[in-house]
């Protein structure tokens, strides 16, 4: 789960732990019924709470799809054995192709975003670029050097390989 869901995840359960308190203190008639018979009264109309409840609705949606795995897989499977599973987490291969990126002489600020599809990897490295960088010949050794260490390090093939370069200007230092 990424930090984005965790903070999500952080705000909807603070959300519902404040209702269920409201819950509890409406029956053990604590909170007055009146209050919040005055308040569901006045909610028609209320622009206010139609966001509310609209963005409680899409965090739901959120929750739920990151629970079920609907937005994508998070591992692979490697090896299945006597002894147990094998797997390599997408964050894992991420930083891998970007150190493997990065070794090739000009490249820097490389970010990587991996996909599985079914047995294979689709990779989309984004970089910066110095200048003077023969970019076909960079990418190609980039591409070759992902290809390569990925197949002789997790078994996985790689089945595309997307480079984009944001920038091309000296490395800061």
């Amino acid at each position: 789960m990424g930090i984005v869901d965790r903070i999500i995840l952080t705000l909807y359960t603070f959300i519902m732990a404040l209702v269920s308190i409201l819950v509890v203190l409406c029956s053990l008639e604590v909170f007055p019924h009146s209050a919040l018979n005055y308040f569901f009264n006045h909610i028609p109309g209320n622009w206010v709470y139609a966001v509310g409840g609209i963005v409680v609705l899409l965090v739901s949606g959120r929750l739920l799809c990151t629970g079920l795995g609907f937005l994508g897989q998070s591992s692979m499977q490697l090896s299945e054995g006597p002894n147990g599973k094998v797997h390599v987490g997408k964050t894992a291969l991420e930083d891998y192709i970007a150190v493997l990126s990065q070794e090739i002489y000009g490249i820097y600020n490389v970010k990587v975003v991996v996909n599985f599809e079914e047995e294979l990897l689709n990779v989309r490295i984004n970089a910066s670029i110095e200048p003077g960088i023969n970019i076909p010949a960079t990418t190609g050794e980039i591409k070759s050097n992902v290809r390569d260490s990925i197949k002789k390090v997790t078994g996985i093939d790689v089945k595309e390989i997307e480079i984009f370069f944001k920038q091309i200007k000296a490395q800061d230092k």
